[in-house]
């Protein structure tokens, strides 16, 4: 029996975001929250029971201390955490835009001490003793050593027989799309489970902007048996091993639109490790919801709440 549900690799930080309405520039106060997608996804599993390990490397400060505790109470195991000697904490920066002005996002990412991690920082037994390990694109761009461990990572995975979850996750405030297609073909190709959005696709691809056709596409570039593709207000397609899901997004009073995408990979996840991947894209459309509903990017729920929005929402769905 593995040690762990879920493994995975990535950098976690802090959030500063001002308060709706109001310009970076101008603002008097930041309302932080810990931030990191891999994080995000690990929070979420362990709170509906799942055995959950990050893998990382942080600095010896208080900030950092901030970002520990947070994960801790959420139950996710950071017995892999690299305590660094050198290199800070990751930030970015957040100023919600109300319509007509988008969101806009700052990283401040540079010389972190998870950008200085290497291949013999990482605790391989660890990471590799469990049934799954999630992966994303936003880690990949971090850096060159970085790069070199997601690499190890899918080839030890590989010989170990672990299957990876990868979450494309393309920002282009990390990297432009022809070093981010080329980057991220190997994860894309070899993953059991893909996630990746319509609007990914169509900037890294060319993709058609039917989400039906993007998906048909997008099968030619993976052996992955499941692929989840989130479409915003139109919801997710999916397909699983050979069938076609289509579940739309459900109604919610949207708060913080920040960690959505990591919600559905731990909605979708959950129901892969229950064995019940019939219902594992509705499940992930909830969290996306849930995510979408609250203050901050890591998803606290239980699997009560969970069940009691999908049943609210079962006129709904369509398989």
């Amino acid at each position: 029996m593995s040690r762990f549900d879920v493994t995975a690799i990535g950098e976690g930080g802090l959030r500063f975001s001002v308060p709706s309405g109001v310009r970076l520039e101008r603002t008097a106060s930041l309302d932080v929250n810990v931030a990191g997608a891999e994080a995000n996804v690990l929070s979420g599993l362990a709170s509906l029971g799942w055995k959950a390990g990050w893998v990382s490397a942080l600095p010896e400060t208080p900030l950092a201390r901030r970002v520990e505790c947070q994960l801790r109470s959420y139950g996710v195991d950071l017995a892999g955490v690299h305590h660094a000697t050198v290199g800070r904490l990751g930030t970015y920066y957040v100023e919600y835009g109300p319509a007509p002005r988008p969101t806009q996002v700052y990283f401040d990412r540079a010389d972190t001490a998870f950008t200085r991690m290497t291949v013999a920082d990482v605790d391989w037994d660890l990471l590799l003793d469990t049934r799954i390990i999630h992966l994303t694109g936003i880690t990949a761009a971090l850096s060159p050593t970085v790069m070199e461990i997601l690499t190890e990572t899918l080839d030890r995975a590989e010989a170990a027989g672990v299957p990876v979850s990868f979450d494309v996750n393309y920002r282009a405030n990390l990297w432009n799309p022809r070093e981010a297609t080329r980057a991220l073909q190997p994860f894309i190709e070899r993953a059991e489970i893909l996630f990746v959005r319509h609007e990914d696709l169509q900037t890294l691809y060319g993709y058609d902007p039917d989400p039906a056709k993007a998906l048909d596409a997008a099968l030619a570039l993976t052996k992955a048996r499941y692929i989840i593709m989130s479409c915003g207000e139109l919801g997710v397609f999916a397909f699983l091993d050979g069938r076609r899901v289509t579940v739309p997004a459900l109604p919610v009073d949207i708060i913080d639109r920040l960690g959505a995408g990591d919600g559905l990979a731990a909605g979708f996840l959950h129901g892969w490790l229950d064995g019940h991947v019939e219902v594992a894209v509705e499940q992930g459309a909830a969290m996306a919801a849930l995510a979408l509903a609250q203050t901050g990017e890591q998803v606290v729920t239980t699997r009560g709440e969970l069940d009691a929005v999908m049943l609210g929402s079962a006129s709904r769905l369509r398989r």
